[in-house]
């Protein structure tokens, strides 16, 4: 089967772009911050991005509470994760971009890839985004291309994070290198206290120790924010509990220094899913980085950009084998 990228209506009657190729069908949806909302594997027909059972897809305004309107599937975050007020202006959770309508540009084959090119103006920021999503023809690879153009007169600072959130099994696996885990939030004694760091993933409570990498079930009634810091590899993936399959995503971490872990057993809104979110910072609320230091300044005409692949991989498959691969086609892109 050749690529195919295309415009189509197939989401709850939005606008909706369909990319797929040998492996995966993917959905992209412009009227909604140009978030992936569909990640099928193909071969087995499983969607691994989780969907809100109780909130579908739909537009919403640019001061909504996301938590109030949020779908599921991929968004990305600019310029901040948490809500906050920086030079006099006020930005919503998970920053400016992720509620609005972006322009599909290009929308077809290129190199034969399947190839979708989305755009947006900041209204807060001065800032272009530019999104590039593309199925590769010859390996089962998700290239996502990321542009933030700096159009006004003045520098801005901002944090940048992509948000896949997983639709994983009970059983799940976080395959994280990183040498430290700190916990930010924690809605139970049993997954730590705020502030208190631990060599990832083994969190010591009580006497006693929880390997936050194995995930739990929605009966647990819990929930957590981590952050995973000391990244020695750039890849994480969340596999099955019998490595059947896993998903794999890989990024720059010498730009995304750490990744925020959002690990929902039930004890939020009664919501089960897992995101692992690479950030360009360690503070997500745009506020404390500036503060901190941490945040990335844009110059006038300056252009930050950053590309996030994305694999599914089946036994005998590992994730370090996935990610081998990756490293390949980005020495080759």
């Amino acid at each position: 089967m050749r690529t195919t990228a295309r415009i189509s209506h197939t989401v709850r009657g939005l606008k909706t772009v369909e990319l797929e190729n040998d492996w995966f069908w993917l959905t992209v949806l412009p009227e909604v911050g140009a978030k992936i909302y569909d990640l099928v594997w193909k071969p087995t027909g499983r969607n691994y991005l989780w969907h809100n059972p109780r909130i579908a897809p739909r537009p919403y305004p640019i001061d909504a509470n996301f938590d109030n309107c949020w779908c599921g599937g991929w968004d990305d975050a600019f310029p901040t994760c948490d809500e906050c007020d920086v030079g006099g202006d006020h930005f919503p959770n998970l920053g400016e971009l992720r509620s609005l309508e972006w322009e599909t540009g290009f929308i077809g084959q290129d190199g034969g890839n399947a190839v979708a090119e989305l755009t947006s103006f900041g209204p807060i920021t001065p800032v272009h985004a530019k999104k590039t999503v593309i199925l590769r023809k010859e390996s089962p690879v998700i290239q996502v291309h990321y542009e933030l153009l700096n159009v006004g007169p003045m520098p801005f600072e901002f944090i940048w994070g992509t948000h896949p959130a997983m639709d994983a099994t009970e059983s799940a696996v976080l395959r994280i290198p990183a040498k430290t885990g700190i916990v930010g939030q924690a809605s139970d004694q049993r997954l730590g206290s705020t502030g208190q760091h631990y060599p990832w993933p083994y969190l010591p409570v009580q006497g006693e120790t929880t390997d936050m990498s194995q995930t739990r079930g929605i009966e647990e009634g819990i929930f957590c924010r981590h952050f995973a810091t000391d990244l020695q590899e750039d890849w994480f993936a969340v596999e099955d509990g019998d490595a059947t399959s896993g998903f794999l995503l890989s990024f720059p971490h010498d730009v995304c220094t750490c990744l925020q872990l959002w690990l929902v057993y039930g004890g939020w809104r009664g919501y089960r899913h897992v995101i692992v979110e690479p950030f360009t910072s360690l503070h997500i609320n745009l506020a404390e980085a500036v503060r901190n230091r941490t945040s990335r300044s844009l110059a006038p005409g300056q252009k930050f950009e950053i590309d996030i692949f994305a694999t599914i991989y089946h036994k005998p498959q590992t994730c370090v084998d996935a990610a081998n691969m990756i490293t390949q086609l980005r020495a080759h892109k």
